[in-house]
């Protein structure tokens, strides 16, 4: 199902929305390969014009590498980490209002997944900053989900 993707819209906040901790907090504990590398930040989009989604918000960037896990004494792939989690964000996009991710890893420029299309396209130019081969996604979510710690915790429940 494809749903209007609100961009920036409900402009600047003054602090990260709790529903994003709540939700960062969950990703980075079941996929422990990921970190949270930025959230709430008012500022331009990078290598764009106009405001960035951080500055909603709504955004988190999480990093991944390879890295040892915690009490496993082996080494993940943090690559594979990420694209379980994109995988689980995807599969509950509606329930999480999930709007966007940006994947910066694959050649040449890119992918995304976005709400109102409700699906990957992989990028054929140049529209982010970083790609390719950056190790981090980038996670946006509705304001409903970003503004709630309530409204998230219950829509991690409804999909775990």
């Amino acid at each position: 199902m494809t749903r209007v993707y609100t961009g920036t819209s409900d402009g600047a906040a003054t602090f990260e929305g709790p529903g994003l901790r709540v939700l960062i907090n969950y990703l980075t504990k079941k996929y422990p390969a990921l970190w949270n590398n930025g959230t709430w930040m008012v500022r331009d989009k990078k290598g764009g014009n106009g405001l960035s989604v951080h500055a909603t918000g709504r955004a988190v960037d999480l990093s991944y590498r390879f890295i040892k896990a915690k009490g496993l004494g082996i080494r993940f792939g943090g690559r594979r980490q990420a694209m379980q989690c994109c995988r689980w964000l995807t599969e509950n996009a509606d329930t999480l209002g999930l709007e966007m991710i940006l994947d910066y890893f694959p050649q040449k420029f890119g992918r995304g997944w976005k709400c109102s299309r409700g699906g990957w396209t992989k990028y054929t130019s140049k529209q982010i900053s970083g790609a390719p081969g950056g190790d981090w996604i980038h996670v946006e979510i509705a304001p409903a989900q970003a503004n709630s710690a309530i409204v998230m915790r219950q829509a991690i429940a409804r999909c775990s």
